[in-house]
């Protein structure tokens, strides 16, 4: 728990230096490392960051195979997850989002029914290409994040609690780039064995 609040605040603290050195009109230019490359002019866009709104997550199904041998049933139980941009590239799509705020799912294996319930509220960064593809994502968890089989870090469906970095290759292959804290694998809580 000590972990998660000072990663947390590392990570908020980082994110406002970014937000102040952009907001205080210091250029993104090479010489400034503290802004990001390619972001726009602040004032194209009203400002950064941008206002909170909520993202609201959606019950969904992952069919056997992708994340657990079985489909993986994924029921939201209770939420208040806020999204906000952070940063824009200069053809004035998103490069960088936040997300924050209470989550609790449960996780089913639709094949048997058996459920277990985890605290998915952690935050994250979501940082994105100029063609809106993921680049990287960046948790302070616990947050849940998939992997298939296609992917080089192992199968599964996790709560990832910690700090987590998940790069995203720009044919949407993901890897686990920095992992400081647990990785539950739900699709092993819910008897799969072949992960």
């Amino acid at each position: 728990m000590r972990l998660r609040k000072l990663v947390g605040r590392l990570l908020i603290g980082t994110m406002a230096v970014t937000t102040a050195l952009t907001a205080t009109g210091v250029p993104a230019a090479a010489g400034n490392p503290y802004t990001p490359t390619g972001v726009n002019d602040r004032t194209a866009h009203g400002g950064y960051p941008e206002p909170w709104r909520p993202s609201i997550q959606e019950d969904w199904l992952g069919p056997a195979g992708r994340y657990c041998t079985f489909p993986l049933q994924v029921r939201i139980v209770s939420q208040d997850v806020r999204v906000r941009v952070l940063a824009r590239h200069t053809n004035g799509t998103v490069q960088l989002e936040e997300y924050a705020g209470p989550l609790t799912v449960d996780f089913v294996n639709a094949d048997t029914g058996q459920a277990v319930r985890r605290d998915a509220g952690g935050s994250g960064l979501l940082e994105y290409r100029p063609d809106g593809t993921w680049l990287r994502y960046t948790i302070v968890g616990p947050a849940g994040f998939g992997f298939r089989p296609e992917d080089p870090y192992a199968r599964g469906y996790y709560i990832l609690d910690g700090l987590h970095v998940i790069s995203i290759d720009p044919s949407g292959v993901r890897d686990l780039t920095l992992a400081v804290g647990e990785q539950d694998n739900v699709c092993v809580a819910l008897g799969d064995q072949a992960v």
